[in-house]
């Protein structure tokens, strides 16, 4: 399966796949370090049959070049994503972006101070994992 992540903290993005590592999921992960990067992958999944694809989407909110809720439209209104599974997981604390991303997004993930907190978005990949049969 394929786990594209799209956040442009290095020290999180290697946290992420650490946490992916210890639950034992065998994602193949991508890794996109801004809203743009991301949208490229997307498209070229789209257009090009061998293009890797993304199962699932771990997404920041807070990117540059383009932002998170773009990515996130971007993937609702494209054919071969419409239904992939995303978590925002964002640091972001903000009403509005709950109630924007509950719209659209899967689920709500805030960025936690520690690591072991981070345990829990491995515990909520594994049972996507389990629930979509990939496990």
């Amino acid at each position: 399966m394929n786990l594209l992540l799209v956040e442009d903290n290095l020290p999180d993005a290697l946290i992420v796949r650490e946490v992916v590592e210890q639950q034992h999921l065998e994602f193949d992960i991508h890794h996109a370090a801004d809203g743009a990067q991301a949208v490229e992958f997307l498209t070229r999944a789209e257009r090009d049959p061998l293009a890797p694809s993304a199962d699932i989407v771990l997404l920041d909110l807070n990117l540059p070049k383009v932002d998170g809720f773009e990515v996130l439209r971007h993937i609702r209104l494209s054919g071969k994503h419409a239904q992939v599974t995303v978590i925002i997981v964002t640091s972001s604390d903000s009403p509005a972006d709950r109630r924007n991303a509950a719209e659209m997004a899967d689920g709500y993930f805030k960025k936690p101070a520690d690591y072991g907190e981070y345990l829990k978005l491995g515990d909520l990949l594994k049972q996507i994992a389990q629930d979509k049969g990939w496990l």
